[in-house]
């Protein structure tokens, strides 16, 4: 989920509203690069060849049947994993991603922790920031990912399984924090205690909750003892209903207006106004601590 211009995790926002042509041209081709070249391939082909009027029903069938057995896609394209390998992000699977937070290496070296530390005491240093979904339903302008991550309004590719995902983010991150040993400051008694995973804020990047399977993945995080803190941007209000009790549950609001939102947020939902509406309205019977997450943009 987008978040605001100081998130909380010492991230500054970076604007990435366009008025040149060619980016917008690009920002469209993104929606599209999950298909593949086979897929063109196949269309190209059958346009070469002449076919009788009496035969084409036959030919319609069989590519009907053909396009619908073939497996989903994978979610990140080999260029889009590469640009967020460069940001820093390590890939887990098809579509998930842990990146270590600065405040963890803040208060791995004795400095301050970020706003949960503040407010509700949690360790940063022991806090895994990831998400089981790369792909998010708007194009957000304040969004620092300068929108090198999929986008979608649903949940068409491969999908991971929520103990693996589990698996290799944990074991993804203790190798990144074990990697900070010869940072200067390093307090090893913080460090030792960083091998354990006790936190997790579901909110790097992406929309986490349109991860099919994302209960079960909160079921995991559970299992390990590991607390909960799951963004979501309110496009998705079914999956905000469905979601079993989290630590704490946040929906960004970063507009007032309808016409505010799509100016801002860039969604790819025609209804996000009334969407991020009904999100809000299931919040409050939850059942659970929530947060209306405001967004300023300046």
């Amino acid at each position: 989920a987008c978040k605001s211009a100081d998130d909380g995790n010492g991230n500054d926002a970076t604007g990435c509203c366009s008025s040149n042509p060619q980016k917008n041209a690009d920002d469209e081709n993104s929606m599209t690069d999950s298909i593949s070249d086979d897929d063109e391939d196949d269309y190209d082909s059958e346009g070469e060849d002449i076919v009788d009027l009496e035969d084409m029903g036959d030919i319609i069938k069989k590519q009907s049947s053909s396009m619908k057995s073939k497996e989903p896609q994978e979610m990140v394209t080999p260029k889009q994993a590469k640009a967020l390998k460069k940001e820093g992000y390590k890939l887990i699977g098809t579509h998930s991603a842990v990146k270590l937070c600065r405040w963890t290496k803040h208060q791995l070296r004795g400095r301050g922790g970020c706003y949960k530390h503040t407010h509700y005491g949690i360790t940063s240093y022991q806090c895994m920031e990831a998400t089981p979904s790369l792909a998010c339903a708007n194009k957000c302008v304040f969004c620092w990912r300068h929108h090198k991550n999929p986008v979608g309004r649903e949940w068409r590719w491969k999908t991971d399984e929520p103990d693996m995902i589990v698996e290799e983010a944990v074991n993804t991150h203790v190798s990144m924090i074990k990697e900070t040993r010869g940072i200067p400051g390093i307090q090893m008694d913080r460090w030792t205690e960083a091998h354990k995973v006790r936190h997790c804020a579901l909110s790097l990047v992406g929309e986490p909750i349109m991860y099919p399977k994302i209960n079960g993945l909160l079921q995991e995080l559970h299992d390990r003892k590991i607390s909960t803190f799951l963004v979501t941007n309110g496009q998705h209000p079914q999956a905000i209903n469905d979601l079993i009790p989290i630590t704490q549950l946040y929906v960004s609001v970063d507009a007032s207006t309808p016409e505010s939102l799509e100016a801002v947020d860039r969604p790819l939902f025609r209804d996000a106004w009334d969407r991020l509406k009904t999100s809000l309205s299931c919040l409050k019977d939850k059942g659970q601590r929530t947060v209306a997450r405001l967004t300023v943009v300046k």
